[in-house]
């Protein structure tokens, strides 16, 4: 279950974000939450952001403005720490 609104479009970003944050948004659909898929995918998936040219804080503002929670953002955050320090954060 994806956030954004049908025929949405990521507006500032270049296509290749644009689709890094389409993807991120259809596996948030837990809040990113801890289990074998995330454990798999998010490390990955976030270093492909940095890659991009987008940090931690505009994926979290482009996440926040369609419709994720303060505790799913936060949860962004613990997936950044185990992907820099490889442990998971609290």
């Amino acid at each position: 279950m994806t956030r954004r609104p049908p025929n949405f479009s990521w507006q500032g970003f270049t296509q290749n974000q644009a689709k890094l944050l389409d993807f991120f948004d259809d596996l948030g659909n837990n809040g990113w939450a801890r289990n074998g898929q995330t454990e798999a995918l998010m490390p990955t998936l976030l270093g492909d952001f940095e890659q991009a040219g987008l940090p931690l804080t505009q994926v979290k503002e482009a996440m926040e403005s369609i419709g994720y929670s303060k505790q799913a953002l936060h949860q962004l955050e613990r997936w950044e720490s185990k992907r820099t320090t490889g442990k998971f954060g609290r």
